[in-house]
């Protein structure tokens, strides 16, 4: 009996563990083209992060490859129309819109930097947009 009782609630455990992990992101990523008509916060900062997160690793690489600034180029496009979707229909007062606005050139200061294929640039526009996340993420969530 005690058998059961473990293999149950062992069980009943990754049941738990699981749902906890696939409730934590989204049904899915949402696309470039998605997210002017998304109708939640939630599934436009996914998004953001979907690019930005791998992105953020690379900060301090010595030199970038093709597929990154690709990558590059994927997340500045993304940070652009993410940006003015989060001042328009998501704005929270002009503390949140400055800091939508601050990732919106940021973006392009990414998009440029890839553009030219130019490291630093590229490392400190990254890093900058970084820092705008931290600081909404630290005043708004």
């Amino acid at each position: 009996m005690k058998s059961n009782t473990r293999q149950g609630l062992a069980v009943l455990i990754v049941i738990l563990g699981l749902g906890a992990v696939v409730g934590c992101g989204p049904a899915h990523f949402i696309s470039n083209a998605e997210i002017p008509t998304a109708q939640t916060l939630r599934p436009v900062m996914w998004s953001q992060a979907e690019l930005a997160d791998p992105a953020f690793k690379k900060i301090a690489a010595p030199a970038f490859l093709d597929a990154d600034w690709a990558a590059f180029t994927a997340l500045g496009q993304r940070l652009q129309i993410s940006s003015a979707k989060l001042k328009q229909d998501f704005s929270k007062g002009a503390d949140w819109n400055a800091l939508a606005d601050a990732l919106g050139i940021h973006a392009g200061e990414l998009l440029d930097a890839a553009r030219s294929k130019d490291n630093k640039a590229a490392s400190t526009a990254l890093a900058s947009t970084r820092a705008t996340c931290r600081a909404c993420h630290k005043e708004f969530k």
